[in-house]
């Protein structure tokens, strides 16, 4: 029995159809990577794992119990969200944004324990952020509102971690710092499930990467032999070449990019 699944998930928006008898698997301790062009229903389908949607049918499974058998807090022991941003009002520092994730364990009104305090910061130490806790949210790099916001989860206790497009709006460093922590993360037990527009990064990271194509899985399985130059053109409509490099995954080249 796989640790989180969907099985057959269909799914509408009134008359549109955005996924058609959709099946993944998530093993524990796994990165899975979902590829797919804008519109494809990537969103949705993270969307219905998080438990934010109801599907039209099929149904999705954590440890062999249905989804929405489990209350909002319950899941939350279980399963965290990382956005690719967030839009906050007021003047929170770092700390408190990472003191959010305990919710899931008292009431909104209730005042941060010490024990509280203690996990927010150890998560904060895991990441190397623990400098920033008095840092106005607002005036962190984007890399480092990830950072937070993944030692928001981690201070949450929960070990799957739902992340939507994780790069988006990152510059190529800050990529690759948070594609290394999601590594370490995994190496840790800790279990990812996050979509992609770069074949690459699922490359690098390795795992189960899942190709969705007009609301259905158009490929699957282990990334290093479901990403390949077919999939990735019809994917994307697009001429590209993959190319081996000497760290050990292979890169797109572009068509129209000369190489020897």
């Amino acid at each position: 029995m796989s640790f989180y699944e969907a099985h057959n998930l269909h799914f509408s928006y009134n008359d549109k159809v955005i996924l058609k008898g959709v099946d993944l698997r998530i093993e524990e301790g796994s990165i899975v990577s979902l590829l797919g062009a804008n519109g494809t229903g990537k969103s949705t389908l993270m969307k219905l794992f998080l438990g934010l949607l109801h599907p039209s049918s099929g149904e999705v499974m954590l440890k062999g119990k249905s989804l929405h058998a489990y209350s909002i807090k319950e899941r939350a022991l279980h399963v965290s969200y990382v956005p690719q941003s967030t839009q906050i009002a007021f003047a929170f520092c770092a700390l408190d944004m990472v003191l959010m994730g305990r919710i899931a364990f008292e009431s909104w009104f209730k005042r941060a324990s010490q024990t509280d305090i203690t996990l927010a910061r150890e998560a904060m130490e895991r990441l190397g952020i623990v400098h920033l806790e008095k840092r106005t949210f607002q005036t962190l790099s984007g890399g480092e509102k990830q950072l937070v916001l993944i030692a928001r989860s981690l201070a949450q206790g929960a070990k799957i971690l739902v992340m939507d497009e994780p790069v988006s709006g990152l510059d190529y460093g800050n990529q690759l710092r948070l594609l290394e922590t999601i590594m370490s993360l995994s190496k840790e037990g800790y279990t990812f499930l996050k979509s992609t527009h770069f074949p690459e990064h699922a490359l690098m990271l390795g795992g189960y990467t899942y190709a969705l194509k007009e609301g259905h899985i158009l490929a699957h399985g282990l990334t290093s032999k479901t990403i390949t130059e077919t999939l990735i053109n019809e994917l994307y409509n697009t001429n590209v070449a993959l190319k081996q490099t000497l760290c050990g995954y292979p890169v797109c080249i572009p068509a129209f990019v000369q190489t020897k």
